[in-house]
């Protein structure tokens, strides 16, 4: 999908930020479901503003945190915010709500090679880049590169592209505490993006030289069992540690302390992780009684 594809709502709302923070900005990533996925009536338009000088931009901007729609807040209290991980704020466009994720450049090229996949694994989805420094271009690159060798760890020897883009869709919400189950979510992206995520990974699959296509339109990963386990292994072992990570568990707090309703979000925190616990328990048993 190019710039000329997305829809005239997400247009306007790209043209509109530009206007508002164009200086600043060295590059803006449409994503979500206006962009890929299945659009809600008042859904967002969902973007990634990556700026040159967090510093400069939250001074310029330090109006912008007295709206309505954010905590009153300081442009010095953003800044320290803002080398932590990305700022997500709310503003009201000329036709659309519009979700804002803001870091630094610099941040940005770091967080997308970091151990840490708050970033790296939302850069696995399809974006639109309505412009984009060569920098930016590299880290998203180099991220997807790395999502594609960790789904393929998570898939069986024998996959489809389906079962590959399903894994890599799911990356983030693997590597994240997370409220909600987002199976439905997951699929759904993958049903109306998979077109463009083929585009995306296709490439990138046909660098590794241990996959092959079979007929049938499978792909096979011909590396030995024990290399794969072990593969396997170290990759759901990351993506534990950064699930439970200092940068996730100050992600958290930093969410918590600027949230409407902290109670109610830490609350849905806990609560989506105990379901998820106790669905894995649950599948345990059944399993151990089938074999019994």
């Amino acid at each position: 999908m190019t710039e000329h594809e997305i829809s005239p709502l997400v247009r306007s709302a790209a043209a509109y930020l530009e206007d508002r923070y164009g200086p600043h900005i060295a590059a803006l990533l449409a994503y979500g479901s206006r962009v890929a996925g299945q659009p809600r009536a008042g859904s967002a338009c969902d973007f990634w503003l990556i700026t040159r000088d967090p510093v400069a931009f939250h001074r310029d901007n330090s109006d912008f945190y007295r709206t309505g729609l954010n905590i009153p807040s300081t442009a010095e209290e953003q800044i320290a915010l803002n080398k932590s991980g990305p700022l997500f704020y709310s503003l009201r466009g000329p036709s659309c709500e519009i979700k804002l994720a803001v870091v630094g450049e610099a941040e940005f090229v770091e967080l997308c090679r970091s151990d840490w996949w708050t970033v790296k694994g939302r850069m696995q989805k399809p974006i639109v880049a309505i412009r984009q420094s060569p920098a930016v271009e590299s880290a998203v690159l180099g991220a997807r590169r790395e999502g594609l060798a960790a789904a393929l760890n998570l898939v069986p020897r024998r996959f489809t592209l389906e079962q590959l883009l399903y894994e890599i869709v799911r990356l983030s919400y693997r590597a994240e505490i997370r409220p909600e189950r987002k199976r439905a979510k997951v699929r759904s992206i993958v049903e109306s993006a998979g077109e463009r995520l083929r585009e995306i990974y296709l490439p990138l699959l046909a660098e590794l030289p241990y996959v092959v296509q079979r007929d049938g339109g499978y792909f096979e990963d011909t590396r030995s069992d024990e290399e794969r386990a072990r593969a396997r292994r170290a990759t759901l072992a990351a993506l534990r540690r950064s699930k439970w990570s200092g940068p996730s568990l100050r992600f958290i707090w930093r969410n918590f302390c600027s949230h409407g309703w902290p109670i109610r979000y830490i609350l849905l925190k806990v609560a989506g992780e105990a379901a998820k616990m106790c669905r894995r328990a649950v599948a345990r048993l059944r399993g151990s009684r089938s074999a019994a």
